[in-house]
């Protein structure tokens, strides 16, 4: 029998023997083809059949499917009525806020504006026996009402209000009885579905495919309310059979021996505060699509070496204010970690940090930083562009300040240097395979206060800075009070040395 090209975009394949009748058309689905769509039996000419797969189907996808195929067809029309199911699968039950307004109120001088109550909303039928289109119901059910209030569907929704349901929301205005049926924090995809279904049982088309079942009364759990808090002590109360509560907001894990950021964790939508501390991580996530509103990370008393680019420029970069990676084992940021630019607080204490990121002055939200306990010897140039309401940096080990030095070792840029600056200003994405041996060159690019990059070619600048001008609650860096801390430039050309010199508490300049 011959297979399907994985590259063909649709394929016929041959299967003889088959004992259909000419105007036979059978549908196939299966679960593990989540996307396959259109796929049919097509009679052409006495005793052939052609099996029509639209889009490119791996070698093993379609060894099952032609044998699943074959097998219909070999069995006769039973066989085949028994494999066929409808293409398309719709959710018939979703639980989410519902607030039912009737609509005759105001006209009684009676406001209609109540408080939303976690329901579960199913479709189905209302008795027993084969499926009607006039038995197909919607019903409510909340934790006052498990019963639930039933809606007829055929002919009975005047209109359907969908402008924002990418936010789980959505209005469904019934005829009889005049109700208007607001939806809140519903999951947008489960929405989607539901919506399909509930146009479909209004026109009464479409639903000889669809599996409904009777309608019962909800469970006290499937109605309670969502759970937004949860702490974990223990390892014992860690969840392992049990999915995480789909609508947390604060998630805390403590002692638990962690080594790794659990994926359930990674799909908490609603996830606004995520406290790992007191675990034994190493590794982050690169992919934190999941959680588009965490706001705020706890990642203290871990074993994390190395913060991963993705991590950076992930969602986070937009959504994370708040980030303590104290008492780990850090002992560089990478330029990349600048990419976090809405961070309000940081925390960096009891690391093992020789330097701080040379673009940190670009965290212009940054008001809470400190790094104290770390091996830190000077501060990045774009350190004093930043107006903090806190800082700490005691216990680090400081150069003892002196008279400003400059170590010019500017020099006329050769082409590896060239191309590096060029990939560098543009910002050019790149890998180790695309650039090669230019790969390691680029990782030591140093940034400029002009917003270039220098590499062997700079001028190697110290000066020192008083860190009350950065701070109106700053702390002394050591017991003897001490607020001036060496600062360290490094200036890509002669003009931004210059330039430097007249101003060290300069911000970036265009």
């Amino acid at each position: 029998m011959p297979l399907v090209p994985r590259s063909t975009p649709e394929t016929n394949v041959q299967l003889s023997g088959a004992a259909l009748k000419p105007d036979t058309v059978l549908s196939v689905v299966s679960s593990s083809w989540p996307v396959c769509r259109n796929k049919q039996l097509l009679r052409e000419g006495r005793g052939t059949v052609f099996a029509k797969i639209e889009g490119s189907r791996s070698r093993n996808e379609s060894r099952v499917l032609l044998k699943t195929l074959t097998l219909a067809l070999s069995s006769g029309p039973s066989m085949a009525e028994k494999i066929e199911a409808p293409i398309t699968k719709y959710n018939m039950r979703i639980t989410c806020d519902v607030d039912v307004c009737n609509r005759l109120l105001p006209s009684f001088n009676i406001s209609s504006i109540g408080k939303p109550s976690r329901t579960q909303i199913s479709v189905g039928k209302k008795t027993g026996g084969v499926s009607k289109v006039d038995d197909v119901y919607l019903m409510l059910c909340t934790k006052q009402d498990r019963n639930g209030a039933k809606y007829k569907l055929k002919g009975n929704i005047e209109k359907f209000f969908t402008k924002y349901v990418a936010e789980g929301k959505a209005t469904i205005r019934f005829k009889n009885p005049p109700h208007d049926v607001c939806i809140s924090k519903a999951d947008p995809i489960q929405l989607k579905g539901l919506l399909r279904i509930l146009v479909m049982g209004c026109k009464g088309e479409g639903l000889e495919k669809v599996t409904l079942s009777i309608l019962t009364p909800a469970s006290t759990k499937q109605v309670e309310k969502l759970k937004t808090t949860l702490t974990i002590t223990s390892r014992r109360d860690y969840p392992l059979t049990t999915n995480f509560p789909s609508g947390l907001k604060t998630l805390t894990i403590h002692q638990c021996s962690l080594k790794k950021v659990d994926s359930r964790i990674l799909q908490l939508r609603h996830l606004t505060k995520l406290d790992l501390s007191h675990n034994h991580l190493q590794d982050l996530p690169e992919n934190f699509a999941g959680v588009p509103l965490l706001a705020e990370l706890v990642l203290s008393d871990n074993q994390i070496a190395v913060i991963p680019r993705a991590f950076c420029i992930s969602s986070l970069s937009e959504s994370l204010t708040h980030l303590d990676l104290s008492k780990n084992r850090l002992q560089l940021l990478k330029p990349y970690f600048c990419k976090l630019r809405n961070l309000i607080t940081l925390k960096l204490d009891y690391n093992e940090l020789v330097v701080l990121p040379s673009g940190i002055g670009k965290l212009c939200q940054l008001s809470y930083l400190t790094a104290a306990n770390n091996h830190l010897k000077t501060l990045p140039v774009g350190f004093t562009s930043l107006k903090l309401s806190h800082l700490d940096l005691d216990s680090n080990e400081f150069l003892e300040t002196g008279p400003d030095t400059a170590i010019n070792r500017l020099s006329v840029p050769n082409l590896i240097e060239c191309c590096a600056r060029t990939i560098a200003k543009q910002r050019i994405p790149f890998t180790q395979n695309d650039v090669g041996p230019l790969y390691d060159y680029l990782t030591t690019r140093r940034l400029c206060l002009c917003g270039g990059y220098s590499f062997q070619s700079h001028v190697h600048y110290l000066t020192s800075v008083d860190l009350r001008r950065v701070t109106t609650t700053g702390m002394a860096v050591d017991s003897s009070g001490r607020m001036c801390v060496p600062c360290e430039a490094f200036l890509c050309s002669q003009a931004c040395f210059e330039r430097y010199k007249k101003n060290p508490y300069a911000t970036m300049w265009k």
